[in-house]
């Protein structure tokens, strides 16, 4: 036992110190073999020179918000956990963003189906979810880099870039910490040359993590280290889209929050003029 172990240990050290290394290429084996999904194709500039609202989970987002955005007939992308507020409110988003597999459970793919059934866009990361009604777009996502940066080895850490902005959705979207870097990506596929981010908040003074009328049964809380690493993403999102000079503005309607990176305008504002 003890030569096996003394054989055995070193090629174990071996693997976790390369752990990185062996994370890229399972992942570009499985990035490699899946098909881009062709449907999404007929999304491109479907919006273009159009306005849309990322509705983020944040705990400045209110009840009251969502009912102005209904109101005023706005197109509004959401993620994860939105439909626990569908009984508070009539709003629902035109398109359902989903990335992480984590909060994919059956409560999740029972309200899949009714945004589905009241036909309302659902999209998707095939490489994280799988089992979602056909009728769900699918995109892939490109983790090389946010593998890289978060190697606990400092030469492949120092090879990853924080996210970017893909200019075509339809063959990847770059991942980011948080679904909304995905979804503003998607956003530009679509056409639209305004975003508006509301309840994106990425810390509080509470350091409370989602709205009021989300179950939050793990007590999840903003870190320190989490709220950087969503701010790294939006600067280096926004520098991207400063480098390509694109007809494309993200603006900040959060109430709350410490997201400075992009201007805040109130959102009764931008609710009352549609030029802004």
């Amino acid at each position: 036992m003890k030569t096996f172990r003394a054989r055995i240990t070193p090629l174990l050290d071996h693997i976790l110190a390369n752990f990185t290394w062996l994370c890229l290429v399972f992942f570009n084996f499985r990035f490699k073999l899946l098909k881009p999904d062709e449907r999404l194709k007929k999304l491109h500039n479907k919006y273009a020179g159009k306005r849309c609202f990322i509705v983020g989970l944040g705990p400045s987002l209110t009840i009251d918000d969502l009912n102005l955005l209904v109101q005023h007939g706005e197109y509004t992308f959401s993620m994860n956990r939105c439909y626990q507020l569908f009984d508070k409110t009539e709003w629902r988003p035109d398109c359902y963003f989903l990335s992480d597999a984590k909060v994919c459970t059956d409560e999740t793919r029972k309200a899949v189906r009714g945004m589905l059934g009241d036909n309302r866009l659902v999209v998707y990361s095939k490489l994280e979810i799988n089992g979602l009604p056909h009728k769900a777009l699918y995109f892939k996502a490109n983790f090389i880099d946010f593998v890289l940066r978060n190697s606990k080895k400092e030469k492949y850490r120092k090879r990853g870039h924080y996210c970017r902005l893909s200019t075509d959705a339809s063959e990847y979207i770059y991942a980011g910490s948080s679904c909304i870097h995905s979804i503003i990506q998607l956003a530009y596929y679509m056409g639209f040359n305004k975003v508006y981010l509301l309840g994106t908040d990425c810390g509080s003074v509470n350091s409370k993590s989602y709205c009021n009328g989300l179950d939050n049964k793990q007590g999840a809380t903003y870190s320190s280290d989490t709220s950087s690493l969503l701010i790294k993403d939006f600067e280096s999102l926004k520098e991207d889209c400063d480098k390509k000079d694109l007809d494309f503005a993200i603006y900040n309607c959060s109430k709350g929050g410490i997201l400075e990176v992009f201007k805040r305008i109130p959102l009764e504002d931008v609710l009352e003029n549609k030029n802004v």
